[in-house]
């Protein structure tokens, strides 16, 4: 996988958190924070016990081998305790692209600068390093304050899909797509800059 010949073997680290490949030790601490029924509203999965969360991670870790995904956890530089996870998907070597999704925090971190810094040190890394000429992100379209979120920082709402997913509970979702493209990201950059300066703000968590 290119992320990996791109020599992402040490953190992404910031002044809130610290984004690490995942590996399965990360099991239990993620599922310690993943018992709020809040995190899955719009996610496609449910977390309910221990081994919901072994079949998530190995899913990401399956997928990452096989070239489709590349899955983080986001842990705390204060506490250095696991506070979510994320993920790169609908990776394309080829095209240059990628999505940055499958994102949830523990809730005690919602309206913090760690969904900010997190995506600023994601997107840093894409157009950066890996050099990307498209980070593409979605959000149901039910889930308003995620879309608040991404066109905040700069996103670019492309369209919707509509009739695009089956939920958990069997109605539809229309999923909403965003992109950020090579030439946007210095502008991006400065944006999200701007932000990380800001105090707590609950308006700025994005929810997956």
């Amino acid at each position: 996988m290119f992320i990996e010949e791109k020599a992402l073997r040490e953190s992404l680290i910031g002044e809130h958190i610290r984004i690490e490949p995942m590996v399965e030790s990360h099991i239990e601490g993620l599922y310690e924070i993943a018992k709020h029924e809040s995190i899955w509203k719009h996610l496609s999965k449910d977390i309910h016990s221990i081994e919901d969360m072994k079949a998530l991670v190995g899913e990401a870790l399956g997928n990452k081998a096989a070239g489709r995904e590349f899955p983080f956890v986001i842990f705390s530089t204060d506490t250095n305790q696991i506070i979510g996870s994320t993920r790169f998907l609908d990776i394309s070597q080829a095209n240059r692209n990628l999505e940055i999704g499958w994102t949830w925090y523990t809730p005690s971190v919602w309206g913090t600068q760690a969904n900010n810094e997190c995506k600023y040190l994601l997107l840093k890394y894409c157009f950066e390093t890996l050099k990307t000429i498209r980070v593409q992100l979605k959000t149901d379209h039910l889930n308003v304050r995620s879309q608040k979120a991404i066109e905040r920082i700069g996103g670019v709402r492309e369209g919707v899909l509509r009739n695009h997913v089956v939920r958990k509970d069997g109605t539809f979702r229309h999923s909403v797509y965003f992109s950020i493209i090579e030439n946007e990201w210095p502008l991006v950059k400065s944006r999200l800059e701007h932000l990380l300066t800001l105090v707590k703000d609950p308006t700025q968590y994005e929810k997956p």
